[in-house]
């Protein structure tokens, strides 16, 4: 129902304005004013659809009022017809149209004119409305979407920016031919060292200017006219050294965009081929394991063989004068066999199947070995030096291990000359090193400083670093595995000393090694051993499956004063002495042998006779040791081949009860 608002300051106007829009409009409302005042407050309160306003009122006229009407936003929207009691002229009307007014009529009021008027004005206060409305809610729209594209923004701009990938927007310009930035991550930032700010809306090539060089630019062009993604590896350097590596996904959006997707992938390669490195070195070490237990295999048979020969020697020498021209000959096989058992004892140090044995060694002695099996070794056109000082100290080591030292630094020395040859240089000096002088962090005291020197190629720094690093070579395939020098590296530090080198490429190399001299006194370790060998009478069992082992170990022990009984087999000579516990003094045996390996047999006698001395033999065996022994209960443990004075200490050590005998110190005359 249409609301109408009358206003005119008189009263007999109202009633008849009232009456007749109520014929001519019957289901509207009149409600009436007397003033201005009074209709801007009823306004106010109960908004009209339409307003009557008569122009001509005291206090406040009609233009004041409908004025005051367009500027509150209540009545704004309400449509105002503004009546004039007398005809007015134009000026009249262009000032009531100026204030806001929707018409104007001039009384007398033709009442068809004022009902077309009034409707009009209804229709398009009710349209107003409802496109007011509609704007409203438009409006409302409007802002709800906002909000959620702010909050969609917001979202995406968190996720972008919190990217452990970097991210970067190019816009093509130039059909394509180049590119500009339009975003950028915050990895983006990080790892391209640059800021958002600072790039947006600038050419890729002003950004990177060696983008095009690493084919940046080629494929971000490819993937725009395509469509298609692509992958790009891409090897970073700075100032031409390698800095690390990259990974790009290249991809288009339908804008047109293309988008560079990118990671740091420098950890993961360098993971991946330190993985690949250990698979070679796991590989490399299985080879050895293998060759591990080869060496077991051949140090085992040829230790037999050895011990064949060095007993049958020593028995022969036994026999002879010691002025003979034979027993001469003899003397020459013994150096010989010894020099073949300190070879197996190096395979088995090497195959890590045996442990060192330090001894005082004289290192001038086995330098002048080495340097002379070295000369027959390497080409002529290199010569050696060597330069010792007059007197030099002992030290503990095993020489075998101490020679192995030397022919790895001598070797590495003389493939660096190889080519053009050289000068290979070999010094010995005793330094004295204190805690000032400490930086290799050695123990104060004296030390011999061994120096191999050479005059080739040299090594720059990078390659100086890794040196001592397990497979690392220089070398090409087939010329070396890259352990030499990492085995020499553990050799002397178990010998707690120390190794440093120094390299200049084109100037050759020296390699400097610190070993501690013994506080003992040199006159101890040139001290012969000329005490008779120790004898007895005793009753000893001698067990090896080897038929002219056992029977040269009878012969032995016979020629040290013992009843001696030899047997090749461990279950008969388990079942004799189950006859007889009490029938021999001592019982020696070898580990390795068919049906009952020695250490078994060893256990079975020490149940009959708890008191049942043993000593074990072996050439080499996984499943024996001197510390198993001992923890088994074993009185004596000897490694073949065995020597004449080691097997009569050894034997005279545990038929008086006093434990294990060390082997002796030899004076070392060489390899």
């Amino acid at each position: 129902m249409p609301k109408i608002l009358a206003i005119d300051d008189k009263e007999d106007n109202l009633i008849t304005l009232s009456a007749l829009l109520k014929v001519m409009i019957p289901d509207c409302t009149v409600n009436t004013a007397l003033s201005g005042p009074e209709g801007l407050e009823k306004a106010i309160e109960d908004p009209p659809d339409t307003i009557l306003l008569d122009i001509k009122m005291p206090g406040m006229d009609g233009y004041e009022v409908c004025r005051r009407f367009k500027e509150n936003t209540i009545t704004r929207h309400i449509p105002v017809i503004m009546i004039s009691a007398v005809k007015t002229d134009s000026g009249d009307l262009v000032k009531g149209l100026e204030t806001g007014a929707d018409a104007y009529l001039a009384k007398p009021i033709d009442e068809y004119v004022l009902a077309a008027q009034v409707k009009t004005a209804l229709r398009v206060k009710e349209a107003e409305d409802r496109l007011r409305k509609q704007n409203e809610w438009l409006e409302i729209l409007v802002q709800e979407r906002s909000k959620t594209l702010s909050a969609s923004e917001t979202r995406f701009r968190e996720l972008f920016n919190h990217m452990s990938s970097g991210v970067a927007v190019y816009e093509p310009v130039n059909d394509g031919n180049d590119f500009i930035f339009r975003d950028l991550n915050k990895s983006g930032e990080r790892m391209d060292r640059i800021n958002r700010s600072d790039v947006l809306g600038r050419p890729l090539l002003e950004v990177f200017p060696g983008a095009g060089e690493f084919g940046l630019l080629r494929v971000l062009k490819r993937v725009y006219e395509t469509g298609r993604p692509e992958n790009m590896p891409v090897s970073l350097y700075t100032d031409g050294r390698l800095e690390g590596w990259r990974e790009n996904y290249v991809y288009k959006l339908p804008s047109g965009e293309v988008v560079a997707v990118y990671d740091d992938v420098t950890e993961r390669k360098q993971a991946k081929e330190a993985s690949e490195r250990l698979e070679v070195q796991l590989r490399q070490a299985q080879k050895m394991e293998a060759i591990s237990t080869l060496a077991g295999g051949i140090a085992h048979d040829f230790n037999n063989i050895l011990s064949a020969i060095l007993g049958y020697t020593q028995l022969a020498q036994m026999k002879l004068e010691d002025e003979s021209e034979v027993f001469d000959d003899l003397h020459e096989v013994l150096q010989a066999a010894e020099r073949a058992k300190k070879l197996i004892k190096q395979i088995l140090v090497m195959a890590r199947s045996q442990e060192q044995e330090k001894q005082p060694i004289e290192l001038r002695l086995i330098v002048k070995e080495a340097l002379k099996l070295l000369r027959a070794s390497i080409p002529s056109f290199i010569e050696i030096r060597r330069e010792f000082e007059a007197e030099t100290g002992v030290i503990n080591g095993d020489p075998t291990q101490i020679h192995q030292v030397l022919m790895n630094l001598c070797t590495n020395a003389a493939h660096a000359m190889a080519e053009q040859g050289g000068i290979l240089e070999v010094t010995l000096r005793t330094r004295a090193i204190d805690a000032g002088q400490n930086e290799m962090h050695l123990s104060p005291g004296e030390y011999l400083k061994l120096t191999v020197r050479d005059t080739g190629h040299g090594m720059t720094p990078d390659v100086m670093e890794k040196i001592f690093d397990p497979y690392f070579t220089t070398k090409g395939p087939g010329e070396g595995t890259g352990i030499g020098l990492s085995v020499v590296y553990g050799i002397v530090s178990q010998h707690n000393g120390a190794i440093t080198a120094e390299s200049d490429p084109g100037k050759g190399t020296a390699f400097h090694v610190y070993l501690p001299v013994m506080r003992q006194q040199k006159q101890a370790v040139d001290q012969a051993l000329e005490t008779p060998l120790p004898t007895g009478t005793e009753r000893i069992l001698y067990i090896d499956d080897e038929p002219s082992l056992a029977q040269m170990g009878e012969k032995m022990l016979a020629r040290l004063g013992y009843d001696a009984v030899s047997m090749t087999s461990s279950t008969n000579a388990l079942a004799m002495i189950k006859e007889d516990p009490h029938r021999f003094d001592l019982v020696i045996t070898d580990t390795t042998m068919p049906q009952m390996p020695g250490d078994i047999l060893a256990r079975e006698l020490m149940k009959i006779r708890p008191d049942m001395p043993v000593i074990i033999c072996t050439g080499y065996s996984s499943r024996m040791s001197m510390e198993k022994a001992k923890t088994m209960g074993i009185r004596g443990f000897l490694m073949k081949p065995l020597d004449f004075r080691e097997l009569a200490e050894t034997i005279r050590a545990v038929l008086e009860n006093r434990g294990p005998v060390p082997q002796p110190h030899r004076k070392i005359t060489g390899r």
